[in-house]
């Protein structure tokens, strides 16, 4: 992917926004190998991801090893599984205060979002701000959500977040 060089052919400034944690499989084997490629050719990465208490602080420094080695900022948040959905409008509103924060530091030439909820803070900074939005999608988060048990649409709460979801 060629990104579009910021003023005086220096890379963009990206920040990568990321509900799956780096410290998990995809995160590590996925993304950070991505960011790692954006960042050799210039781009000065801000990686934001939602980690899991669970997993251990090794892991949590050998990612931060990694980030360092390649040049990649990185800063992580907590990821709450529970209670259902008003954990993830918790982990959003977290994302969402640190994107910000960063931003208003140092302003971003584009905001990279994997997934469905990471994107809700990507248009917030492209409507707010002016920030180039990229959104990385692989499959449709809802659909993932229920084709895998854990959004029973019976359920008036699970239903009504699909739906809310499929519309936007």
């Amino acid at each position: 992917m060629a990104l579009p060089e910021a003023g005086g052919g220096r890379g963009s400034r990206v920040l990568y926004l990321s509900y799956d944690g780096m410290t998990d499989p995809l995160g590590g084997s996925q993304v950070l190998p991505y960011l790692r490629g954006l960042a050799e050719r210039g781009h000065r990465i801000t990686l934001v991801s939602c980690e899991k208490p669970e997993r251990t602080a090794a892991e949590r420094a050998e990612v931060q090893e990694l980030c360092h080695a390649y040049g990649i900022e990185w800063h992580s948040l907590r990821y709450h599984k529970r209670p259902p959905v008003l954990s993830t409008m918790l982990d959003l509103a977290n994302l969402r205060r640190e994107a910000e924060r960063l931003h208003r530091r140092q302003p971003f030439d584009l905001v990279h979002c994997r997934s469905y909820p990471p994107a809700l803070i990507g248009l917030t900074l492209k409507r707010l701000h002016g920030v180039r939005f990229l959104f990385d999608m692989r499959g449709f988060w809802a659909d993932e959500r229920v084709d895998g048990g854990l959004w029973n649409l019976r359920n008036p709460l699970f239903r009504s977040v699909f739906h809310w979801f499929k519309a936007r």
